[in-house]
């Protein structure tokens, strides 16, 4: 989203997408995903998915970030209003402030290509651009698409540099961790270990060899182990409790969760680091 202020001719309408967290039980346990039509629209839908670990997330937002690019975006009042007023049109009974136990919000960089349109109305396609000194940017896109994105952009690198290099095999790399069902099925670890790391759940499930310890909840009444925030020090590139909590299990999602697990990840990380 800071690209327009590092690369001439790059044009951007960040546009700022807010989620919120509630727990299941308010949704009289939830357990399939919902998708709601934004009234007065043809193709924006309120999405609704149950996590495994009793939260469910419900999102998102499209409004412009005008202004400053801050380093951390905020959800506002209005936006977290926005979802409840559309979570509780579709459910029998409203949903209430109190009962919103997290929020978080992103940023997207959309290339303003089309001036004046509504962010909601520009294309979420991404481009590969190249200044005339030879800068790659990549902007626009979306989550679901970054793999496609990096092979473009990491192409017109390779081209403006003129670098040998064979084609890409990204479309023919399966993710870390990533096998068929049945292969799945058959190893022998924590369901959760599997669902969330797949073919590397058995190396999570070593860690507690000599800590059985740390195949417990961090917190009770959270279901992430003790090894995934081991596993994040060790082999994730997670280097202090924030890395851990925020960006590798997602904890800190929820401010409570956060507090309530910071000591264990604390008390963790020397010890994670130093095997």
């Amino acid at each position: 989203v800071w690209a327009g202020g590092l690369v001439d001719g790059v044009r951007l309408r960040p546009s700022r997408g807010t989620h919120i967290v509630v727990r299941a039980e308010t949704l009289r346990g939830l357990t399939a995903g919902m998708q709601i039509a934004v009234p007065g629209t043809s193709s924006r839908f309120l999405l609704v998915m149950p996590q495994g670990d009793g939260r469910v997330y419900v999102g998102l937002t499209d409004e412009p970030a005008d202004g400053p690019i801050p380093d951390v975006p905020e959800p506002t009042d209005g936006e977290i209003g926005f979802l409840l007023d559309m979570l509780g049109s579709a459910l029998d009974a409203p949903i209430r402030r109190a009962d919103v136990i997290g929020a978080f919000a992103g940023l997207r960089p959309l290339l303003d290509a089309d001036h004046g349109k509504a962010t909601t109305d520009i294309s979420r396609r991404h481009a590969v651009l190249t200044s005339r000194d030879g800068v790659v940017t990549i902007v626009g896109g979306k989550l679901t698409t970054y793999r496609r994105m990096a092979q473009d952009a990491v192409d017109a690198a390779l081209r403006v540099r003129g670098l040998d290099a064979g084609p890409s095999r990204t479309a023919r790399l399966l993710l870390v961790g990533a096998a068929a069902r049945q292969q799945l099925d058959a190893i022998d670890a924590p369901r959760r270990l599997v669902q969330r790391y797949g073919t590397e759940a058995p190396l999570l499930t070593a860690l507690a060899e000599d800590d059985p310890a740390l195949l417990e909840p961090v917190v009770p009444g959270l279901p992430v182990l003790g090894v995934e925030l081991a596993w994040a020090v060790r082999h994730e590139g997670a280097l202090d409790a924030a890395d851990v909590l925020d960006r590798r299990t997602r904890i800190g999602l929820v401010a409570s969760d956060r507090e309530a697990a910071r000591p264990a990840a604390e008390a963790l990380l020397p010890r994670a680091a130093l095997r």
